[in-house]
């Protein structure tokens, strides 16, 4: 449906955050946001780097055992109705629901199978133990072993992500349970490959200003894609089957869901590329980060909190961190 003549910014967001999708822009516009307006994250508290959760088991008491208090004035510590979560962590509704803030919105971002599973591979070295004479022949060796078994991030990792277990990665019927949950508990699917329309739809699926979603592209390796024979696409369909079973529904639903707002989502879209272009070149002079950029140390600066990424966790840990009793 088009956006509402007024609506309701939304400020409590469960972003779960899946692994080598892009993942980590959208996070810094969520830090970017959420630190400019003193908001509480879930962030664990043992892990200053990143704050990451990724596979451990979260329960409704683990606020109090794992994460940071939220901000609060005085010395008193509390762990319910945290604003954001926007760390790695498996998508589990019920259990977040019980610490975060009524009404909290949650979302994701998916991403094709193959690029994903490519970019998965090389970011972790998921073929370490692989032997091939090619990066071809030792991904097609991978797929075709046993060897995925060691690492959580290369068969179906967006489906684990999301909460399916590794030994329903064949059950049909445990996939399709998936994503008739996901349906039901996700309010918005981004598209890794749709990243501007993705960008405009959480504009106004939160009801934010589209000066709030502008970002610069993290973790980003190369935009070049890959040349795969058509035998070893069809091994990583079969090998990450439930992840593509996942994208294509979500990919057809995030089209309905555009096809729904309207022309006014189209003029929304020029808008954002527009106010894109401008911040780059405000901020880095060129349509692209220059190589080797390192963010200063000015969190007041725009620019700075701009570019987002670990300059801008590293601020959220520090303010939220505080000496207070825990028990």
């Amino acid at each position: 449906m088009p956006r509402p003549a007024t609506c309701t910014r939304q400020e409590n967001v469960v972003y779960i955050k899946t692994h080598k999708t892009g993942s980590t822009t959208v996070q810094s516009i969520l830090y970017r946001y959420g630190f400019a307006r003193n908001l509480s994250f879930v962030v664990r508290k043992t892990n200053p780097h990143n704050g990451h959760i990724r596979y451990m088991k979260v329960t409704k008491d683990s606020p109090r055992k794992m994460f940071l208090p939220l901000l609060a004035a005085g010395d008193e510590c509390s762990f319910r109705g945290y604003n954001m979560s926007a760390v790695h962590v498996v998508h589990d509704r019920s259990v977040f629901e019980t610490f975060m803030n009524p009404g909290t919105k949650y979302i994701t971002i998916l991403r094709n199978p193959v690029t994903q599973l490519l970019s998965a591979f090389v970011f972790f070295n998921l073929g370490k133990s692989t032997i091939g004479k090619t990066s071809e022949i030792k991904l097609s060796n991978y797929l075709k072993g046993s060897s995925w078994k060691n690492s959580p991030y290369g068969r179906n990792s967006q489906s684990k992500d999301l909460g399916l277990a590794r030994d329903d990665f064949e059950n049909e019927t445990q996939i399709e349970n998936l994503i008739n949950r996901l349906n039901k508990e996700l309010d918005l699917v981004l598209i890794h490959e749709y990243f501007e329309e993705s960008v405009v739809l959480l504009s106004r699926e939160l009801c934010w200003n589209l000066e709030d979603l502008a970002y610069t592209v993290q973790n980003n390796r190369s935009k070049q894609k890959p040349a795969l024979s058509p035998k070893v696409l069809e091994k990583i369909r079969i090998f990450n089957h439930a992840d593509f079973r996942l994208y294509d529904h979500f990919n057809k639903t995030f089209w309905k869901r555009v096809e729904e707002q309207g022309p006014g989502f189209w003029r929304d879209l020029r808008e954002f590329k527009k106010l894109q272009n401008e911040t780059m070149y405000r901020c880095f002079k060129n349509s692209n980060i220059p190589e080797g950029y390192v963010p200063g140390t000015n969190i007041s600066n725009y620019c700075d909190r701009y570019y987002g990424g670990l300059f801008l966790f590293k601020n959220i840990y520090k303010k939220q961190k505080k000496n207070c009793a825990q028990t």
